[in-house]
């Protein structure tokens, strides 16, 4: 099953509030909506959302606004449901002369109360006409069936073999002895063929509502399929020519008779009860339909008039355009248009299905009707919204108003031909679409644009930087919609032009402390910065049959953002902490790079990092409070895009292996997948012991102390050093004491173990085992040694960090979003090693500078000689080299292994296997490791 992340599991309000779009308006007029700032003060806003449409006439229309104050102060009634509904017989009439007017045809008008019920009428009347069809065909075949008995039985017609044969052939039926068989196949095959149950058409990009019968028809396949699958009543036109071929194959064929001669013929109806299109498409990004569709439209129609075609004009209606009625301006036919936002004057909710008159079946308008339709209140105000139309010359209004917008608009394209791929629409209804950015050398706008939030983001930008308010298409949202009111001022056009043209200066320098500031409290503006060289985006891998592994990873800590995302290097690390928890949510794992190593054996692979937009503070908190549910939705997402892109091994860093039990969520999955963390151990012991012997410690003589002892990295450390030094203190978190006792059983077991090489033969402890061995005879006990190991003091157990003070090597490999350990943590008069294996680091760096004596290293790195230009971006290592979580994965991908490896609790014997393996590969592994970005 797909997991779902990102915005599949957001909500409006989270959406909304990610792209910093979460704002209160309390006040609205003209094209003006009003909000109060930090300080209390009311701010203006230049709303070119428009409502999606319904503020053609701007905002509380100061004659509409009175009006209903008349009608609230008149008792104007709202329910009289059942009664003579004069206001609305009114506004019928009004809208079929506006249609008649400017179209030149006459409907019959429903009035409803949304956009989406206007089509769902418009829906239902189609289906309802088909059906009427049918039945009238059906009524048909029965009476040309009763004329033929009646010409028999008077002796006109005689029945021979060969119009038998003739019915066998077309009905698909034999034999067929006689008169009764045939008529019997032949009322069977007319019934099965004529209860087929319509389809309906749409076009690409289309919209047309959200529920389930105009949602069938909604070209947005998120929106749609959550709730509509393999609906095979509703099509899309893809192919014109080809929709047009597939209507002739799939018509409804029934059978008659001919009488002269007598003859069975087979007619055909169109299966097809409807297409509704939209003149100009809204969410789909304002589009214009293309000529194919056009000429669609009238083949159509010339082929098919019983076949309904639906003009949707819900959003591009009554004006708004430049044109009274979209379609009629464009020359397509219309049997059935929808109205409803412009309609209502921006006042009301209300709709209305006009159908041509002559195709209007009177008795719908019992079959389907609203309990909130034909209000006086909505009534008045739709009707004197049409008057307005027409008196202030709204159509001509938006068209001028278009015309200015649209060079501007291309004046702006012009400069910015990088970030504006199109300018599009008509009069008050245009859309400026950007350019796909999702390979933007930037990594924050690439995954801004592959998530399709750049957009919002643009439009939370303008909102507060510009106070013009805008919002992306529902099913484009690259595109800028630009819907004002017909009476938009020119100061205010060029207030509109002005911003978008600040938003392209800054989306082109990628200047993120600009395009970001909205989403930060208070705004915020770092200290003005050098520009800094962008990463590469990530590399796309060359031809070739190489097998791939791809690499899960998240973010660390702010400096690891910043390392990711260059343009990010000015913000603070309480300004990027709460830039990450704003859009966090609404980002999926993305592809961070992709990179090929040879092996000196002469195999190739190539590493594919998918980066995962959570750090450790924010996945500690998803654990703590949430159950871990967001962030094991996200490395279940990122494991599937690695499998989708044929990934044969997927390896886990960081958290993500953590979160989901050292990937055991994974046990009956394909591809096989590692932890990393037998090679994280391997090369960690190995850059201990050589930082040791370059600080003069022998391990043998050394205490040695285990930070996060009870986590898997721990353990395994603790089992192949307790053998190996004088001293051992296990320490977790404060109730972890029953997993610690379990690890020094643990530890005894592997020191019992047959052929172990867990004791070091130069160890000081050897010599005081061997005896204690032998004072217990044959078979000693795994609790008896342990117990004994912790009388001796060989391994000490706590919770205690103050513990670290008496070791002379530290290995910390907690899982802790925070620092644990400080200088006062550490012994200050003799040399101490600290090997600092978590991630994030598990040290106070600023804290331990003031110990000169205290080296601090990274285990964990691994130095690729075959690969010496080697790198992952944000990684902050030298060139050629990698962290061990990550080489594990290469490694065992450079060697064919395509099993589970370091999966679930790891074992000594899987640390020694690996290391073989690295260095049989020539992996380097005893190098230490800074800071990592993820």
């Amino acid at each position: 099953m797909q997991t779902l992340v990102g915005q599949a599991v957001l909500g409006k309000e989270e959406l909304l509030e990610a792209a910093g779009l979460m704002v209160e308006f309390e006040r609205a007029q003209g094209d003006l909506l009003f909000r109060r700032d930090a300080d209390g003060l009311e701010q203006p806003v230049l709303d070119l959302v428009g409502g999606f449409g319904c503020t053609l006439l701007g905002h509380n229309h100061p004659e509409l606004s009175a009006l209903l104050r008349s009608c609230l102060e008149q008792q104007r009634p709202v329910h009289a449901q059942g009664s003579r509904r004069q206001r609305a017989a009114e506004l019928k009439q009004s809208l079929a002369d506006y249609l008649q007017q400017h179209g030149g045809e006459r409907y019959r008008i429903c009035l409803l109360n949304t956009g989406t019920e206007a089509v769902e009428a418009a829906l239902k009347h189609a289906r309802y006409a088909y059906s009427r069809r049918l039945e009238q065909i059906a009524q048909d075949c029965s009476a040309n069936t009763r004329e033929l008995l009646v010409r028999l039985e008077r002796g006109e017609l005689q029945i021979d073999a060969a119009l038998l044969q003739q019915g066998e052939r077309l009905l698909g039926q034999e034999p067929l002895d006689n008169l009764d068989e045939l008529l019997a196949a032949l009322a069977r095959r007319n019934l099965q063929n004529l209860s087929a149950a319509p389809q309906m058409a749409a076009l690409p990009y289309a919209f047309h509502g959200k529920t389930l019968g105009s949602l069938a028809l909604t070209w947005n396949r998120d929106a749609r399929l959550a709730f509509l699958r393999n609906n095979e009543d509703a099509v899309f036109v893809h192919d014109p020519a080809a929709f047009l071929q597939q209507q002739r194959e799939q018509a409804l064929r029934y059978y008659q008779f001919e009488f002269q001669p007598l003859r069975l013929v087979e007619r055909r109806t169109p299966r097809l009860a409807g297409l509704i299109y939209e003149p100009l498409r809204g969410e789909g990004g304002i589009l214009e339909l293309d000529a194919a569709s056009r000429e669609l439209l009238l083949e159509l129609r010339a082929a098919h008039p019983e076949v309904a075609l639906i003009a949707d004009e819900v959003q591009c209606g009554l004006g708004r355009t430049g044109r009274p009625i979209e379609s009629a301006a464009q020359g397509l036919p219309a049997d059935y248009l929808t109205f409803a936002k412009s309609l209502g004057g921006g006042l009301c909710k209300i709709s209305a299905l006009a159908v041509r008159e002559s195709l209007y079946h009177t008795e719908f308008g019992m079959l389907h009707s609203s309990t909130f339709a034909e209000d006086d209140h909505s009534a008045i105000i739709a009707r004197r919204s049409l008057e307005i139309l027409q008196r202030d010359a709204v159509a001509q209004r938006c068209a001028a108003i278009g015309t200015a917008f649209l060079e501007g608009l291309q004046a702006l394209q012009q400069r910015h031909p990088a970030l504006i791929r199109a300018v599009r629409g008509r009069g008050c209804m245009l859309g400026l679409e950007l350019q796909d950015l999702s390979e933007h050398s930037s990594p924050l706008l690439a995954s801004l644009a592959q998530e399709q939030l750049l957009g919002m983001v643009c439009a939370g930008h303008l909102l507060h930087a510009h106070g013009v308010r805008v919002l992306p298409s529902l099913g484009r949202r690259s595109v800028l919609r630009i819907q004002p009111s017909a009476y938009l001022e020119p100061a205010q056009l060029q207030q509109a032009l002005r911003a978008l043209g600040a938003l392209c200066e800054a989306l082109a320098a990628v200047d993120l402390r600009v395009l970001l500031a909205h989403l930060l409290a208070g705004g915020f503006t770092p200290p003005s910065l050098r520009p800094r060289a962008l990463p590469e985006a990530p590399a796309e891998p060359r031809e070739g049959g190489v097998e791939r592994v791809g690499f899960l990873a998240h973010l660390i800590d702010p400096q690891s953002v910043r390392e990711w995302e260059p343009g990010l290097a000015g913000f603070d690390d309480e300004a990027l902490s709460e830039l990450r928890s704003r859009v966090q949510w609404a980002l999926e794992p993305q592809l961070i790079a992709s990179r090929r190593v040879r092996s000196p054996l002469g195999r190739e692979v190539e590493l594919r990092l998918y980066g995962i937009m959570m750090d450790s503070e924010s996945i500690e908190a998803d654990v703590r409070f949430n159950r871990a549910q967001q962030i094991r939705r996200q490395v279940h997402h990122a494991y599937q895009r690695a499998r989708e892109e044929g990934c044969g091994l997927v390896g886990f860093g960081g958290h993500t292996s953590i979160v989901t039990a050292n990937c055991t969520d994974f046990e009956y999955e394909h591809p096989p997948v590692t932890t990393g963390n037998a090679l994280t151990v391997a090369s960690s012991l190995a850059a201990t012991r050589a930082s040791a012997a370059r600080l003069g410690l022998k391990l043998a003589e050394a205490g040695v102390a285990i930070v996060g002892a009870t986590g898997n990295i721990g353990q395994v450390h603790a089992l192949l050093l307790a053998g190996q030094c004088r001293q051992l203190w296990l320490l977790g978190r404060p109730g972890s004491e029953a997993r610690l006792q379990q690890l020094r059983r643990d530890i005894a077991a592997e020191l019992l173990r047959p052929g172990a090489a867990a004791l070091a033969p130069d160890s000081p402890r050897a010599e005081e085992l061997a005896g204690w061995l032998a004072a217990q005879g044959p078979q000693p006990g795994v609790q008896a040694l342990a117990d004994w190991l912790g009388e001796r003091a060989w391994v000490n157990l706590g919770s205690d960090l103050a513990a670290c003070r008496a070791a002379d090597i530290v290995i910390s490999a907690s899982s802790s979003a925070q620092p644990l350990l400080r200088a006062e943590h550490f012994a200050a008069e003799r040399p101490v090693l600290v090997c600092d294996v978590a991630v994030p680091g598990d040290v106070d760096r600023a804290s331990v500078a003031a110990l000169p004596r205290l080296r601090l290293i990274r285990g964990g790195v691994v130095h690729l000689p075959m690969a010496p230009r080697f790198e992952l971006p944000g990684m902050q290592l030298e060139p050629g080299q990698i962290y061990a979580c990550a080489a594990e994965t290469l490694l065992l991908g450079l060697a064919g292994i395509r099993a589970d490896f370091s999966k679930g609790p790891i074992r000594p014997d899987q640390v020694r296997e690996i290391e073989g393996l690295a260095r049989l590969h020539g992996f380097e592994i005893d190098h230490e490791k800074r800071i990592a970005a993820f």
